[in-house]
């Protein structure tokens, strides 16, 4: 097999602003994993927040390189990569996108199809509104005009007034994201109180991640579910907040790819707790990995490459707001301009 990959940066569309930061691109490693005369294309985003730049997913690729070597074995290399001794989870996640994106090519199959996940009914995915000048708020909902569910960062001392601002222009139901903005348990529980009448559907990390009591206090009285993202990032975490949260967050780039987000759905079920599917700032190579195991969850935000101005690949994920499977082998992708991969 042979690995090439490709560092790219991602333009955002609007600056994307949360409770604690602010950005306009985002980095990312593309890579290609060819193999009898197929290509499978993956993908490492990598906002600061992960603690991985381009330069240590490409080290990580290099030490693991010998292996694709020993190895023609997809899903021998499957385990091999999760299972091996350095813990970059994008990097991991990116290797194992690509290799499953492969594994549907070389066996003519979409990878939804690969893993027997039923593609008949998708979720429809929130389509995010950053914090930003409220003035900009009318042409970022006429943007958004297609999708059925809005996702809107909160979490800087204006909360009422960006949903009311919101109200004023649409009744369409909301996720909102503290992005551990919120200290106070007492303000956290008034607001979403008050949210709830406002068709708010569900509320992710209102508190910094350590704060298990507080939380687990505003879980039990809050009549919105509240969802673990900072909080949780792999498999080894769901023990330490089933009590603490209604639902999880997933995502590809912080659990290391789609086979360990299928463990952690599983499991996440056992404890009865809400599953959701996010994304980082991604191309449609990743965001389609994600879709690929949409039809086992409650709620989608799965719109990262909606957000960008240069996406490398074309998908068709999207169909009136509600996720769409590609009937494609792999991931249902394509490169669609000509990229100087580096070869490994």
């Amino acid at each position: 097999m042979k690995i090439s990959y490709l560092p790219y940066e991602l333009k955002l569309k609007h600056e994307f602003n949360i409770s604690y930061f602010s950005r306009k691109t985002t980095p990312v490693i593309l890579i290609r994993i060819e193999y009898e005369g197929q290509c499978g294309y993956g993908e490492a985003s990598l906002p600061q927040y992960l603690n991985e730049t381009q330069e240590s997913i490409v080290l990580f690729l290099k030490s693991i390189m010998p292996i694709f070597k020993s190895y023609n074995y997809i899903d021998e290399l499957l385990s091999i990569i999760n299972d091996f001794k350095f813990n970059n989870l994008p990097a991991k996640a990116a290797l194992n996108i690509a290799l499953n994106d492969l594994k549907g090519k070389l066996n003519n199959l979409p990878v939804y199809k690969i893993f027997n996940i039923d593609d008949s009914i998708l979720p429809y995915t929130s389509f995010t509104i950053g914090l930003n000048n409220l003035n900009l708020l009318p042409d970022k909902i006429k943007e958004a005009e297609k999708y059925k569910i809005l996702k809107v960062k909160i979490g800087n001392g204006n909360d009422k007034r960006i949903i009311t601002t919101i109200r004023g222009l649409t009744d369409k139901p909301l996720y909102v994201d503290v992005n551990q903005g919120w200290n106070d348990k007492f303000y956290a529980l008034d607001i979403l109180e008050w949210m709830n009448e406002q068709n708010v559907l569900i509320a992710e990390q209102p508190f910094p991640k350590e704060n298990y009591n507080d939380t687990q206090w505003l879980k039990d009285k809050s009549p919105i579910p509240i969802i673990a993202d900072e909080a949780f990032q792999t498999f080894a975490d769901l023990d330490k907040i089933k009590d603490v949260y209604t639902g999880i967050n997933i995502k590809l780039m912080k659990c290391g790819g789609i086979n360990n987000a299928l463990a952690i759905i599983r499991k996440a079920k056992d404890y009865n707790l809400n599953i959701m599917l996010g994304c980082m700032t991604e191309t449609s190579c990743a965001v389609s990995a994600a879709i690929s195991i949409a039809g086992l969850i409650d709620y989608a935000d799965l719109d990262g490459n909606l957000l960008i101005t240069n996406d490398p690949f074309t998908s068709d994920t999207i169909e009136s707001g509600r996720l769409k499977l590609s009937s494609l082998p792999g991931l249902g992708i394509n490169l669609f301009e000509r990229l100087n991969f580096i070869e490994l």
